[in-house]
């Protein structure tokens, strides 16, 4: 999704125009779909252990069985990955993991899993989430699971913070001074606190005077908001935006941002 920073700065944006183009779903302050999404199945994770537990016990299932080349077992083998899995996985890394031919194999495996979830009326899904694949609860089954505590901790950010983490995601890779020229104010002590958050890093350095750092989004901001990549992103039109002719923005560009010296 690489935007490059040389496309026309935009006028500073007030709270008002920020709230109009960020999707809903950005107050993670909230139990959303996406803050219910990032949560494995743990009602199917508990059953899994007593199956395990009875499978042992009662000598149903060996290893060569588990080991059986049929498709039917591979698909099991794929799923039993994804439910103990504490974090995406890549096709190449389920392959591994399952004992499948390739990721080809393991990204069809998944297709018809989900396929055998929707069919059955599951309230699971696969989802492919920041690069990688993992198994999700349902958004509709989020108020189940917040009486359970299983829900995540709420990340609560403020205005200025959810404000600063847009411009980032949807201009990034960007540096310091862009932040600033949209937001129309400094903008080092918040992206501090987003690094901190890793919500964004540090990705590179711009060719421009001074070489200055430019920010992006990290791969726990993707698992966070549940996107497989920030193409995903809901597009936007930044046209009612762009700069006004009398906005001068070649004195924000004259430092580089040292991230442990903030302003």
């Amino acid at each position: 999704m690489y935007h490059s920073t040389s496309q026309p700065f935009c006028r500073p944006m007030t709270s008002g125009l920020i709230s109009g183009i960020l999707p809903k779903t950005w107050n993670i302050g909230q139990k959303t779909s996406l803050a219910a999404a990032n949560r494995r199945p743990y009602g199917l994770f508990f059953a899994t252990n007593e199956v395990n537990q009875w499978s042992h016990q009662s000598g149903q299932w060996d290893a060569a069985e588990a080991d059986s080349e049929d498709p039917t077992v591979r698909r099991m083998r794929l799923e039993a990955v994804l439910l103990l899995a504490k974090s995406p996985l890549t096709t190449r890394k389920l392959a591994q993991l399952a004992h499948l031919a390739d990721g080809t194999e393991a990204r069809t495996l998944v297709r018809r899993l989900n396929q055998i979830y929707d069919e059955q009326g599951r309230s699971i899904r696969i989802e492919q989430v920041a690069g990688g694949f993992r198994m999700l609860t349902r958004a509709a089954y989020a108020p189940w699971l917040a009486r359970l505590g299983h829900l995540p901790t709420a990340v609560r950010l403020s205005s200025p913070m959810m404000e600063t983490l847009a411009v980032v995601a949807y201009r990034g890779p960007v540096s310091r001074a862009d932040v600033e020229a949209i937001r129309g104010v400094a903008c080092g002590e918040l992206l501090r606190q987003l690094m901190e958050r890793d919500l964004i890093r540090i990705s590179g350095r711009s060719e421009e005077l001074g070489r200055p750092y430019l920010y992006d989004t990290t791969k726990h901001f993707l698992q966070l908001f549940g996107l497989p990549s920030a193409d995903a992103l809901p597009p936007i039109n930044w046209e009612p935006l762009q700069e006004d002719d009398e906005f001068d923005t070649e004195s924000l560009d004259s430092e580089p941002h040292d991230p442990q010296h903030s302003t």
